[in-house]
């Protein structure tokens, strides 16, 4: 989001700029990707128009344009980029109000009588009919309505009231002005059936070029006018030319002699056969249309090879497949998910207990006592009788090198005699571990993505014997499967700028027990597995948390020597306690990133190969090589 905002105002920076002989103040606007908020206080700053906005209006906007423009020029673009991105302007006096276009025929339109608006403004316009009634031209006129306009007649006095762009408004008063006519022509409106309006304009005006086409002049002449929207024709003029026109069209508006036309749609983004399924559910599946005549003769098939659908069908469908294939066939998001793993383990060993032992280095008497909870003293004492043996000599260093934890000793080494000493054996152990997993995958917005990072471990799914001959042959499958880090996510964008993840991470690893598979231990390989499932929303380029998993392991154990261990006090001598615990916690973060088009792409691309890069000149020492550009990876590049 801050590096749009410096982009745009560096852009309104460009276009504020004016050079110093200009007579006139003009601006050049290109915009790429900049708020709309933004670009409307900048319209504000330029026109000198104040603009109250609702709340609903939000989005980015692109202009290209090369041209230099004056004020005016510039409310007018502004005005339709506001249309295109769904909203309207509906000007009151000195304030123009900023609305979605669904509401802003209730935001209180400005009356125009004089058609002195801009063209892209919404008005209300009051048009009297002085020779057709109202209600007829609303019948005629409202196809030719958008959903966020309004049309009305009254009946007493005769008018039709219309809140629309003033564009819009000018075309329709262009067709009342034609039909409100003082002579004796009639309007007739004809629905076809089978034929496009298109093309039976075409060959009414091919056929009869004087009497139907634009030049055409005199009392034979009818006025046809095509509505593409509900596939008719409004016919205007006597009655003894239009039945003559109506009699060709009638002729014209009959079923294909062929099941249609073909044609070839390329599709640049989308995929062809799910656009063909889609197609084929709407258009040809009955539950999608009450209309049977034109799925008998359609036909929609996808071809994968050039990712195309052919259709064969008459041309009002094919013109109707064309509408919703310009909607479907668009270039989609994309969306780089980027996700930490983190484990961290704490485990906490203590110890403590008191050892005593004595050993007779001539060999001639065995050890009178010994208590070994841990071992400790009894590798002390064997090792110097070990060095006795061979030398002749105790050497202390020898028995002490024995000791791997923390002691305090006492004892009396005789060369000659009996050797014995007691240890105080005290232990606390604390260490942790960071596990730190990065797994990053780049998808299609509302695509499935999976990303395994691990080993392919093999478990034992049964075993059986087999008798051939006397001879027993035992026999065990197995079942291989993926242990690791796993994580698979679907992103679906929302809005532009939130995104809704379907998120399914899991970390898991064979445990070392330290037995066998077989009788006297585990029957099969022994796996821990962590897991988290859930579905988030998260804002663009946003770091979430999906949730934590603490296991706390807790385990005691206590040794002493048997009947004097049990004595109070005197027993602590004799004994040896321990305690381990270990903790681990599991935190798994995640970064939605939208990717909208291949400069974003390459961006990312280009951080994460230099990132990667300095992690290898870290490991190096410095100036050892310089960077290597991206592309010379498929080269064949050694480093």
């Amino acid at each position: 989001m801050h590096t749009q905002r410096l982009h745009w105002l560096v852009l309104v920076c460009c276009f504020l700029s004016t050079p110093a002989w200009s007579d006139a103040q003009t601006w050049k606007i290109n915009l790429k990707n900049a708020d709309i908020r933004e670009f409307i206080t900048q319209v504000s700053t330029i026109t000198g128009k104040t603009f109250v906005v609702d709340p609903r209006v939000k989005g980015n906007v692109t202009v290209v344009s090369d041209r230099n423009l004056d004020t005016d020029a510039v409310y007018a673009l502004f005005l339709s980029v506001l249309r295109v991105h769904g909203f309207g302007a509906s000007r009151t006096g000195d304030v123009v109000r900023i609305v979605q276009s669904a509401t802003v025929k209730q935001s209180g339109a400005p009356v125009n009588d004089d058609g002195g608006s801009l063209s892209e403004e919404v008005v209300t316009r009051v048009i009297s009919a002085r020779n057709v009634a109202a209600a007829e031209l609303v019948k005629i006129l409202r196809p030719m309505i958008p959903q966020y306009g309004h049309i009305a007649a009254v009946a007493q006095a005769n008018v039709v009231i219309i809140s629309d762009h003033a564009d819009n408004i000018g075309r329709l008063l262009t067709i009342i002005r034609q039909v409100d006519v003082a002579d004796e022509d009639e309007v007739v409106v004809v629905a076809l059936e089978q034929a496009w309006v298109g093309s039976v304009v075409e060959i009414l005006e091919q056929v009869a070029p004087d009497q139907i086409g634009k030049s055409a002049d005199g009392p034979q002449r009818v006025l046809v006018i095509g509505n593409d929207r509900n596939n008719t024709l409004v016919l205007r003029g006597k009655s003894g030319p239009i039945a003559e026109v109506r009699s060709l069209i009638e002729q014209l508006d009959q079923p294909a002699t062929s099941s249609g036309s073909t044609r070839v749609f390329k599709l640049n983004h989308a995929d062809a056969t799910g656009i063909a399924e889609i197609l084929n559910g709407v258009l040809i599946d009955p539950r999608g249309r009450g209309d049977n005549s034109k799925s008998e003769n359609t036909s929609i098939q996808a071809d994968t090879s050039l990712n195309a659908i052919v259709v064969r069908a008459d041309p009002g469908t094919i013109t109707e497949i064309e509408d919703i294939l310009r909607q479907l066939d668009i270039r989609k998001a994309q969306v780089l998910i980027e996700a930490a793993i983190v484990e961290i383990s704490v485990d906490e060993t203590s110890a403590i207990g008191i050892e005593a032992g004595a050993a007779d280095a001539t060999g001639e008497s065995v050890p009178f006592v010994s208590t070994t909870l841990n071992g400790i003293i009894s590798n002390v004492l064997s090792n110097i009788a070990a060095t006795a043996g061979e030398s002749g000599k105790i050497d202390p260093v020898q028995g002490i090198a024995s000791v791997g934890s923390p002691t305090l000793a006492v004892a009396r080494l005789d060369p000659d005699g009996v050797s014995f000493g007691a240890i105080l054996n005290a232990l606390a152990v604390n260490t942790s571990a960071d596990l730190l997993s990065t797994p990053s995958v780049l998808t299609l917005d509302n695509e499935q993505a999976n990303i395994l990072a691990g080993q392919t471990v093999p478990f034992r799914t049964g075993s059986f014997t087999s008798t051939n001959n006397g001879a027993s042959n035992p026999f065990t499958t197995i079942q291989r499967q993926d242990v690791g880090i796993e994580l698979t996510v679907t992103p679906h964008i929302h809005d532009d700028s939130s995104i809704r993840l379907e998120v399914s991470q899991s970390v898991e690893n064979v445990v070392n027990t330290g037995l066998e598979i077989g009788e006297a231990g585990f029957s099969d390989v022994v796996t821990n597995k962590r897991s988290i499932e859930t579905t988030i929303l998260a804002d663009d380029r946003q770091t979430i948390v999906l949730g934590g998993l603490i296991q706390d392991d807790l385990r005691e154990t206590r040794k002493r020597v048997p009947l004097i261990g049990s004595i109070p006090v005197l027993g602590r001598l004799f004994q040896n306690r321990s305690k381990a615990r270990t903790k681990r916690h599991l935190l798994v973060f995640l970064r939605p990133t939208i990717q909208r088009n291949r400069e974003e792409v390459a961006d990312t691309t280009d951080r994460k190969y230099k990132g990667i890069w300095q992690v290898q000149i870290e490991s190096r020492e410095s100036g050892s090589e310089s960077e290597p550009q991206l592309e010379q990876i498929y080269e064949g590049r050694r480093d």
